[in-house]
């Protein structure tokens, strides 16, 4: 296994924020990935997902952080008091922590966001030209066809998975257009889509396709679920992400 990993503790907005960072083998600052987990989900992710994308990534020669939002994993806050909009701005805490790290070239970040991840992704690369490359797996496009069945109750909304979810995500989220942010992002974007995705649809994908125009790329895992749970699918996944980049924003 190549590369190295180490824990972080990024100050963000309401908190302190923890992940791992991961570091290519070799001298030299190397371009960074920033994983951006999805709707209740963590810096390791589903089945390990990130674990395994951050040590695929260091091996080819990229940098990775993961780390959780605000409310989730072991960061600081909790999961009720998240929004959409305060996983945005932890994002852009993290590539300030970025610019201050040695080994870092933080002129070539790329974002890589899963499931609401990838919402994140396309908001924040819409407004911070820091973002070079974007990178959305089963991304939710449309808000709208989401967390439509969340009964909101005043400040008691619904439960998920034991985590209550607050009634301002639900409000803050269906309030954005993440197809239309990408109409301020300049970089090029892969969208990678499972085609037997329970929870993410492929007309979100052709979505967020069809907004990035020409410098955006479309790759269908056929019969993939919504956290690729199959080496195969994790494989496909993985060697489309690292070859794209490879080609947008190769190590050097």
């Amino acid at each position: 296994m190549s590369g190295t990993c180490r824990s972080v503790e990024i100050p963000g907005p309401l908190g302190t924020l923890r992940g791992v960072l991961h570091l290519p083998d070799g001298a030299g600052p190397a371009p960074v990935v920033v994983l951006l987990h999805g709707f209740t989900g963590h810096h390791v992710e589903d089945h390990r997902l990130y674990v395994q994308m951050g040590r695929h990534l260091a091996a080819a020669g990229y940098a990775a952080l993961r780390v959780s939002f605000y409310g989730s994993g072991d960061s600081d806050g909790t999961f009720a008091d998240f929004t959409i909009h305060t996983q945005v701005d932890d994002a852009a805490a993290m590539l300030g922590w970025l610019e201050a790290q040695p080994g870092i070239d933080a002129s070539r970040i790329a974002l890589l966001g899963l499931s609401l991840g990838g919402a994140v992704a396309a908001l924040l690369a819409g407004r911070d030209a820091r973002v070079r490359a974007a990178v959305f797996w089963n991304a939710a496009g449309l808000p709208r066809e989401h967390f439509n069945d969340i009964p909101q109750r005043g400040i008691h909304s619904g439960i998920v998975g034991g985590l209550q979810v607050g009634e301002q995500f639900v409000t803050s989220f269906h309030e954005t257009d993440v197809a239309g942010a990408l109409a301020g992002y300049a970089g090029p974007g892969l969208v990678i889509q499972a085609t037997s995705d329970e929870v993410v649809s492929v007309r979100e994908a052709e979505t967020l396709r069809q907004a990035l125009g020409e410098r955006g790329t479309l790759h269908l895992v056929l019969g993939a679920d919504h956290a690729f749970r199959h080496p195969d699918w994790r494989r496909d996944v993985f060697e489309t992400t690292t070859r794209w980049l490879s080609e947008h924003l190769p190590p050097r």
